[in-house]
């Protein structure tokens, strides 16, 4: 059996001295299974279920009326670009090191041979039972009374889109893609689904499914603000690892079972294949059909696309090669970003699936999350309540926890950068402006950010560690809670004095916990600045103490506030449609004819799971910001 060892002095990377450590792995040769800790529900037979009709395993459906074919999911589920704060930024002094952040084109990428950690995902939903709302939320008048009346002849194509309506429909969520799901049949306790999914597995993440009950307001059409009822969710985590000689190529490990709801009550039928694959062929922009624009800026644009073999949507950014070199910094920010993205498992941030490029090109292929931009919501509804502001503000702070702890500083919060998927939880995207391999204690000095969100070391040019995100934190928490920046002005060099000297001012119905937060994060004085000893600091401030348990808001279980009105996977109405009414197409770009020398300061970009052990050495420009 393969081991993988180390034995060695590591050098604290907080305080002073060295540990001796022995680390070694060992893999486990057994067949991938699905595990959902405590909250895993057994079958109800032992026997496994039969093949149903065309195909579709599970035969029984543990459901009042009869099995449906299988649909085929020929859809799925933003992105931004661009944006109303826009973003300073100039080149940074110093070189920074090339040999402390992992990412997957190093050498510690797993060789040919290694374990699976990617491949195809199939989740299939029969069906669910014993789902209800809270007992304290009444169904709505307008479905209660859909339901209670039945057609009585067979229904028409039209009718039946109708009746979908008044149906639970699920959001099936794997590693950030998202999907919008129909009941087919059945009622509000036992909705029938029958859909199948395909999803690229490129790491480790977990499934969720979640079954809503639109609102009255919904059903009729109108805009609701999208807050449709939950009524159950099961999260579980497939494993996806295992050794290479345990799976011959064809080889397939599946479970068909009942899941207990782990929010809610009821259950769900669903079945899990996983395939591992090792693809040899190289990614190009063959591999995807182009939907929509949904952005554009100086280098290139997003579209929404969709990737062929799996039918996943995704956003695909493109960026001019030609267009960056002739820039300096800017090859240096679009490798931070692809190295970020590819670096970090979060739940609260956006993930990359694919990087590729081509001699004209680069292209980054990530989860297409659809909800619209915080900065949208929050311009539409002016502010949010505390309760809204301060869940937002704790996974944000997951989100930048778990980027520091990777020794990387974000520098670039803002409304803007923050998405909210189908069902409400926050999506942190654009990297650009991330710095690597900063220590606890180490400073920089690049003058980057957003106006309203510049800290006052930045200001001062004192240089800055990473407290400046606790910054950033402070400010997007006093905007979601009053609707400005707390030192706002149209002026930018008015805005710019105030920030470093005028007082922290709030309204006079601010809640005291709120007020104490606000002044720990927006302290001028880094060192003293809550959080200047690490985010449990902040963690443990009353403001989101006595409301949040940690380990319950990283597994997604709080509720969401608010979830925004998304018709389907492909809905793109969040986005301007100066972009979506435009032609999608990857442009010609001619004469672009690039050096060699030009070329390589491009290694290392291309990412794809599937065939790690061929990607680029990675090759840092000097002076990576």
């Amino acid at each position: 059996m393969s081991q993988n060892r180390s034995d060695k002095w590591y050098a604290a990377t907080n305080g002073t001295g060295l540990f001796h450590l022995k680390i070694d792995f060992r893999p486990n040769e057994i067949l991938p299974t699905i595990e959902a800790s405590e909250h895993l529900m057994a079958p109800e037979s032992p026997s496994k279920p039969e093949e149903g009709p065309a195909g579709v395993a599970g035969g029984t459906l543990h459901s009042s009326v009869p099995p449906h074919p299988i649909l085929e999911d020929t859809t799925m589920s933003s992105w931004k670009l661009g944006s109303s704060k826009k973003t300073k930024d100039t080149k940074e002094n110093g070189v920074v090191s090339r040999s402390v952040t992992p990412i997957p084109s190093r050498p510690t990428t797993p060789k040919q041979g290694d374990q699976f950690r990617h491949g195809m995902l199939t989740i299939r939903i029969f069906s669910g039972r014993g789902l209800s709302l809270p007992p304290d939320v009444p169904v709505p008048e307008a479905i209660q009374k859909a339901l209670n009346n039945p057609p009585r002849r067979p229904v028409n194509n039209r009718e039946s889109m109708q009746r979908k309506r008044y149906l639970p429909y699920v959001v099936l969520e794997f590693d950030k893609n998202e999907i919008l799901i129909d009941a087919m049949e059945g009622d509000l306790s036992s909705p029938v689904w029958n859909y199948r999914a395909h999803f690229d597995v490129s790491r480790t993440s977990n499934v969720s499914v979640s079954a809503y009950l639109r609102t009255d307001a919904a059903v009729q059409g109108q805009d609701d603000m999208g807050n449709d009822l939950l009524m159950a969710r099961v999260d579980l985590t497939p494993t996806l690892e295992g050794q290479a000689r345990s799976f011959p190529a064809h080889h397939r490990h599946a479970t068909d079972q009942w899941y207990a709801a782990t929010n809610g009550t009821g259950s769900f039928h669903l079945k899990i294949d996983f395939r591992p694959t090792r693809d040899e062929t190289p990614l190009t922009i063959e591999a995807f059909d182009l939907l929509k624009v949904i952005g554009k800026g100086s280098f290139g644009k997003v579209m929404q696309v969709r990737k062929k073999d799996t039918q996943r949507i995704y956003a695909l950014k493109t960026i001019r090669k030609a267009h960056i070199a002739q820039r300096p910094g800017e090859i240096t920010h679009i490798l931070a970003e692809r190295t970020v993205l590819a670096l970090v498992n979060n739940p609260f941030i956006v993930p990359l699936k694919f990087s590729f490029q081509n001699p004209d090109k680069l292209y980054l292929v990530m989860s297409f999350v659809n909800g619209g931009e915080l900065f949208y919501h929050l311009q539409r509804e002016g502010k949010f309540d505390q309760d809204r502001s301060r869940f937002y503000a704790a996974e944000l702070l997951c989100a930048l926890e778990h980027l520091h702890g990777f020794n990387v500083v974000y520098r670039d919060l803002k409304p803007e950068n923050i998405l909210l998927d189908y069902t409400g939880h926050i999506a942190l995207c654009d990297f650009g402006l991330c710095k690597l391999n900063m220590s606890e204690t180490e400073k920089t000095n690049t003058f980057c950010g957003t106006p309203e969100y510049i800290a006052p070391e930045l200001l001062e040019s004192q240089g800055y560690t990473k407290t400046v995100d606790w910054w950033t934190l402070g400010v997007l928490l006093y905007e979601m809670m009053t609707g400005l920046p707390p030192f706002y002005d149209e002026n930018v060099n008015t805005m710019y004095q105030r920030i470093l000297t005028d007082p922290l001012n709030f309204p006079l119905d601010m809640p005291s916990e709120a007020r104490s937060v606000m002044t720990g994060l927006l302290q001028r004085d880094p060192s003293k600045r809550l959080g200047a000893h690490g985010s449990e600091e902040i963690k443990k401030h009353p403001f989101f103490a006595k409301y949040i348990d940690w380990n319950r808001l990283l597994a997604k279980k709080y509720p969401t506030p608010f979830k925004p009105s998304v018709e389907s996977v492909l809905d793109v109405a969040n986005f301007d449609p100066d972009f979506t009414n435009e032609l999608p197409q990857d442009s010609v770009v001619a004469d672009s004819a690039l050096s060699e020398t030009v070329q390589d300061q491009f290694r290392g970009f291309t990412y794809n799971p599937a065939n790690e052990h061929l990607s680029e050495s990675v090759s840092y420009p000097s002076g990576m910001a």
